[in-house]
């Protein structure tokens, strides 16, 4: 077996997180702000035949993932990192189990009184430099190496997020998940 050697000279840094991908030309998702090899990275971990070991974790990989690539803002892009900070904040900071996202994710997107674009705003992003992106999960040789770093990426997401906008996410949950009344 050939192991290929990877140069540094080889790797781009995705424009969303800046996690280093080997240069790849192809499609980015529509309003998220990533390199075309970092979108394909994420589609493929995501792949229900991928080989990453089913962790707790892997339930939050979409919304560490969106979080770490909110693109510009707009209806769409405000909407999403809202959504997905708000299930970071409930699993990691409420006690929600990490299978709850899917439930965590709607809940917002019921109708209600308040307009879909009227319940959240735009929060300027945190920079990613030096914080765990997709790269380092995927880094990892072996299923068994990969899977713990979904758990240490999805943390860091939240926390580089918390530190400049925990009350704002707060105030969404308890507005938009907890409350009946929207």
């Amino acid at each position: 077996m050939t192991l290929i050697s990877i140069q540094s000279a080889d790797l781009e840094p995705c424009t969303g997180c800046g996690g280093l991908f080997l240069h790849l030309d192809g499609p980015t998702h529509r309003y998220m702000e990533s390199s075309a090899s970092c979108w394909a990275t994420f589609g493929a971990m995501n792949d229900p035949s991928r080989s990453i070991e089913y962790v707790p974790f892997s339930a939050l990989t979409v919304d560490a993932y969106a979080a770490q690539h909110p693109g510009q803002p707009s209806h769409q892009t405000v909407n999403s990192v809202a959504i997905h900070l708000m299930v970071l904040f409930g699993v990691l900071e409420r006690g929600y189990e990490p299978e709850q996202a899917l439930w965590l994710r709607t809940r917002p997107g019921r109708l209600g009184k308040t307009l879909k674009h009227d319940r959240f705003h735009w929060l300027t992003p945190p920079s990613f430099t030096s914080r765990l992106t997709l790269a380092d999960v995927v880094a990892g040789r072996t299923p068994r190496e990969r899977s713990p770093m979904i758990q240490a990426w999805t943390e860091d997401v939240w926390a580089a997020w918390a530190a400049p906008h925990s009350v704002q996410v707060e105030a969404w949950f308890e507005r938009y998940i907890l409350s009946e009344r929207l």
